[in-house]
């Protein structure tokens, strides 16, 4: 059964003993599920996408999602950077 996740437990940890979520993550699997309850649809995550939206990191490590952490996400140059 999907639940809803925790979005205060995702931007300040899940309980005061454990750490808080990564600010980004990627997968290192495909990672996907329907929903049943709400009949809200399929959800689906590719491998090697990264995800930087609190809400989905804490579902997707509570749905038991493979992930790595990711330090810093590469922003491209602008032109008006050069």
């Amino acid at each position: 059964m999907a639940r809803r996740p925790n979005v205060r437990a995702a931007t300040t940890g899940r309980s005061g003993d454990a750490p808080p979520f990564p600010s980004s993550i990627r997968l290192t699997a495909p990672h996907g599920f329907i929903e049943t309850v709400h009949n809200k649809g399929v959800f689906h995550w590719e491998a090697g996408e990264v995800v930087t939206n609190p809400a989905t990191i804490a579902l997707l490590i509570e749905r038991k999602a493979n992930w790595e952490p990711v330090k810093c996400l590469e922003v491209p140059a602008s032109p008006q950077d050069r």
